[in-house]
Parts: structure tokens; sequence; C-alpha cells
């Protein structure tokens, strides 16, 4: 495309920061799609004058090239699907699709509609992890043995019930490898590695969930995943302990990189030290591989990848090529959250992941629509259980009644429980 990339935003909420980033890239903001008419942009904002819709089947119909999906994470497949049928190319902030049967409709879409489809996976666009990238690709460190991927997020009762607002919402049903992108992703842009097989195990720690609507107990998932260079990665998905970050190693043959935990800085260690080399162990600064860009990342969210992830599709338009987060990297991880939360419930029996690329994987999960999310609406069961297919949770839990009524007061968005209740927790 010679033209300037027209987009639309579906959700303006995570959607209004990352707008700003597709100015900065080169595009334009030309449409939203919201229902929270409070978020409407101010008049001095640089898309003040994008037209405003709160119905989806309106909003796909406006002259754009390409939507920015920041719904819901349980609910982007069925959007990016409509968005690619009616002519539009896709950007997708979170988990491509949370059931095997999604990811192989999301690939066919693709296919069929010939649209480009990428996920706004920004973790691999912090500037360390891009150094890391970087060192890897020169080879120094010979061959990649094993690669570790941590997203630790801990938060408190207040931030918990805030961010989940109903007891239906998302984050509640959420099994914590199914977050584990952000530990991931960057593990498999660093080495171009792909997981072919997966198994994972929990921590189960209910007390973490204290006076929150969290329908699962566990505080971690460890996933553990072959690929298809023969290493091994460990990630550890949305994790609830200390110390709060993410961190992020590389042990090869020759040698292995990391930031350090001490100060910040890109530790890299040698066992078989190439000759340009005059240290086992050297320290030093990451820095931007290109610092004009850096300059833009600087001021965006999540270490500068929110403006990245979204810079480097605006360019796959531009330049008519394929991100690197395509579809069926996409859909990859995604298997690899699903599968592993399979394996916890099952043992931690190993599962392998599908090439969403071959029809005979896709036919095997076609049907494959097990999901642990209810209904985002649904009507209140007396004995508050609700329709899911698999449980949420490593063993079986649910929240006390005290709990749920901590979460209400925070919200105000739900009935209180019945004081009847309440007794037999008290």
């Amino acid at each position: 495309m010679s033209k300037k990339i027209k987009m639309g935003i579906f959700g303006f909420g995570r959607g209004h920061a990352l707008a700003y980033c597709i100015v900065d890239a080169g595009a334009e903001v030309v449409a939203i799609c919201e229902k929270g008419e409070h978020l409407k942009p101010a008049a001095d904002s640089p898309f003040a004058n994008a037209a405003w819709y709160t119905d989806f089947d309106e909003f796909i119909k406006h002259d754009m090239d390409a939507v920015l999906l920041c719904n819901y994470f349980c609910e982007h497949t069925e959007y990016a699907i409509k968005c690619m049928e009616a002519g539009k190319h896709v950007l997708s902030e979170t988990m491509s699709n949370v059931t095997m049967a999604e990811g192989v409709r999301l690939v066919r879409a693709k296919e069929k509609t010939g649209m480009v489809y990428s996920l706004l996976e920004n973790y691999p666009y912090f500037k360390e992890n891009l150094e890391m990238q970087r060192m890897y690709g020169t080879g120094d460190l010979g061959r990649l043995v094993f690669a570790e991927g941590e997203y630790v997020h801990p938060m408190d009762v207040k931030t918990y019930n805030t961010l989940s607002p109903q007891r239906t919402h998302w984050r509640n049903w959420t099994p914590r490898t199914y977050y584990s992108t952000h530990a991931l992703a960057p593990l498999m842009q660093m080495t171009g590695a792909t997981p072919t097989r997966v198994t994972a195990m929990t921590a189960f720690r209910p007390e973490v969930c204290k006076d929150t609507a969290l329908r699962f107990g566990d505080a971690a998932a460890i996933i553990l995943c072959q690929t298809d260079t023969d290493a091994v990665f460990r990630v550890t998905g949305w994790a609830h302990f200390a110390p709060h970050g993410n961190h992020y190693r590389l042990c090869c043959t020759n040698g292995g990189i990391e930031v350090s935990p001490t100060n910040g800085k890109m530790r890299l260690s040698f066992c078989s030290r190439p000759e340009k080399y005059t240290e086992d162990v050297t320290e030093y600064d990451a820095t931007w591989p290109d610092a004009e860009l850096g300059k833009k990342a600087a001021n965006a969210g999540h270490g500068g990848g929110d403006f990245l992830s979204i810079y480097y599709f605006v360019k796959a338009l531009e330049e008519d090529v394929e991100p690197f987060w395509d579809v069926y990297r996409a859909t990859t991880t995604a298997s690899v959250a699903i599968l592993a939360w399979r394996s916890v419930l099952n043992g931690s029996a190993p599962y392998d992941i599908p090439d969403f690329r071959k029809e005979e994987d896709r036919v095997k999960y076609e049907n494959d629509d097990l999901s642990p999310y209810p209904p985002m609406h649904p009507e209140k069961p007396e004995n508050d259980e609700y329709d899911v297919d698999i449980p949420c949770s490593s063993k079986p839990y649910t929240p006390p009644p005290l709990w749920i009524e901590n979460h209400h007061r925070v919200c105000r968005c739900e009935d209180p429980v019945p004081n009847d209740l309440e007794k037999e927790f008290m």
C-alpha cells in the first residue's frame, strides 16, 4: 500500500493508549467502536475526528484498511473473522483464540480472505529483549539449549476486583496457563524456535485469591515446551508471587544472555568464549537497535512494545508482506496455552502442539470448542455454578461467599450475597 493506512479500533478502553501508537507509526485512526460514551476522545486529540460507533456491525462497514481488536480477551476470534470477511486486516491485542476450534476457524478465514492477521504481542519489543534477539542472531552464543520466560504480575485485592467487575468477567476465569504469550513470545522471536510439545503443572494456593471473585485457586503455572530445534523452553504464565516483573534468559552451547536481576544490565556469559570477546562475563546497557524508533518507543507503554508492535504491523501493510506474528505463530502460542492447561488437568501429560498450516492438524481440532469461560452475561444461577466445559482451577475451588461479598463492595456490580450464606464462613 502506498497510501496512509486507515485503522479502526474496537474497544477504546485499552485502545485509547494504543491509538497514539497508531498515529506515531504513521497511520491514522478513522473509526472507533465503543459503548462507553465517556471514552470519546477529547476535541484536541489526534483522533478526535474519528467516526464513533456503538454497533460493531455498523463499525465494520466503515472505509478503513485494518482493525485493532481491543475487546475482551476471550472474544477476539469471532470479531477477527468478521473483520477479515469484511475485507479488513486484523491486529489482535490479546490471545488469538481461546479454543482449539477457534484457532482452526481463524486460520481458515485468513487463508480464504487473503487478509493480513497479526498478534499484537508487545513483550518481544522491550529493548532488552531486542538486544537478546540481536545477540542470538550473531551465532556467537552457539545453539540454543534452554530458554526461560517469566510473566509475574501479582495484584492486590482492589486491583483484582476493579479489573474484574462482573463475576463472569474473563479475568476471573482465565487459567494460569492461558495468559502466557508475554512469557513465551519473546523466546520465540529471539530464537526463531517454535514449540512442538508441551507439559505443565501448577502451584495451588487459593489464599492469593482472598476477597476476590477469581474462580481458580492457582498462584502460578509452570510450562515446559520442546521446540522444533530440540531445545526446551520453561515458561511462567501470568503468575502471582514475588518479585513482580518479567525475566528472560537464553542458555546456549557457547554462552548465554539475560537481564541481570541486580542492576538491570544485560549479562552476557560464555562457557566457550569466541576470540573476539575478551571477558567470560560482561555486563552492559541495552540500547534500541534503531535510535529513531527507540525515541518513539520510549514514550509508549509496555517498555516500548506497544508502539513497536503496531509500527511493524503498519509497515507490513505498507510493504504488502506478512508480519512475524502472523496467524500461524499466533495460533501456536494459543495452542501452547490451551494444551498446557489440559496437561495440568490430566496429571501433567504431554501434548503435541498442532501446526495449523497442515490440514491434518486442523481436522483433529476443528470441532474442539472446550472452554473454561462461561457466557459473559448469563442468568445468575442459584448455586453460583456457571456453564463451563472445563475447570479453570487445577483443583476444585469456589470463592467463599464472604469473598464474593468483598468483590461486590469494591465493584458495586452485582447483588450482595444473602446474609444466611455469609454465616457459613464467619
